[in-house]
């Protein structure tokens, strides 16, 4: 490996120059981001990685607008209007923003730690529709990411079916935090036979 290139290597860099001495910078490249891979490829490349390793590449595609749109429609049409209220006052956006810096923003769930805005949720573990009582209780709140938000949502839309608040309070009493969080790892991945 030219000397040039262990250095960018160690220094963490992922670029390197091809030098023509006649005429001096011939192309820029860099390094596939792929670890171990010492491939080159141009600069002006989007998908960081070689023709090797191409699949590994995945664009990004983030539309801020559409997403604000979303949820405006989601807190128009589909919360009610007293769920709407509370989420947006100050005490609950800052009981949220603690409980994220306190769990460093890392869901409770998979684990995965995120340093982006909008991938985290504070939610309740028993529904706020079911025990308003504990809509501000520390104990009943705990950060979790989108996807594991969408499986407890799917837990609960399963778990809390009767229209009884009385009835969705006794099954509440039955689950903890351990229980739906197995319940959503095993949702998420599902076990899968290996045969001996």
């Amino acid at each position: 490996m030219p000397k040039q290139q262990i250095q960018n290597r160690l220094y963490g860099l992922s670029w390197k120059f091809t030098w023509n001495w006649s005429r001096r910078i011939v192309m820029q490249l860099k390094v596939c981001r792929k670890s171990g891979c010492d491939n080159t490829i141009p600069y002006e490349q989007k998908n960081p990685y070689c023709n090797i390793h191409s699949s590994l590449y995945h664009p990004f595609h983030y539309n801020t607008t559409q997403r604000r749109q979303s949820y405006s429609q989601y807190n128009r049409y589909k919360r009610d209007r007293e769920a709407n209220r509370f989420y947006h006052t100050k005490r609950w956006a800052n009981m949220s923003l603690m409980l994220k810096r306190r769990a460093y923003f890392t869901c409770a769930v998979c684990g995965h730690t995120y340093d982006k805005p909008g991938y985290l949720v504070t939610d309740h573990i028993v529904p706020r529709r079911v025990d308003k009582r504990k809509q501000l209780d520390v104990e009943n709140l705990w950060v979790i990411c989108k996807r594991c938000h969408y499986w407890k949502g799917m837990f609960e839309s399963t778990t809390y079916r009767s229209d009884s608040l009385i009835d969705n309070l006794d099954v509440s009493k039955h689950w903890d935090k351990e229980q739906i969080k197995e319940w959503i790892l095993n949702k998420e991945s599902p076990k899968v036979d290996h045969p001996d």
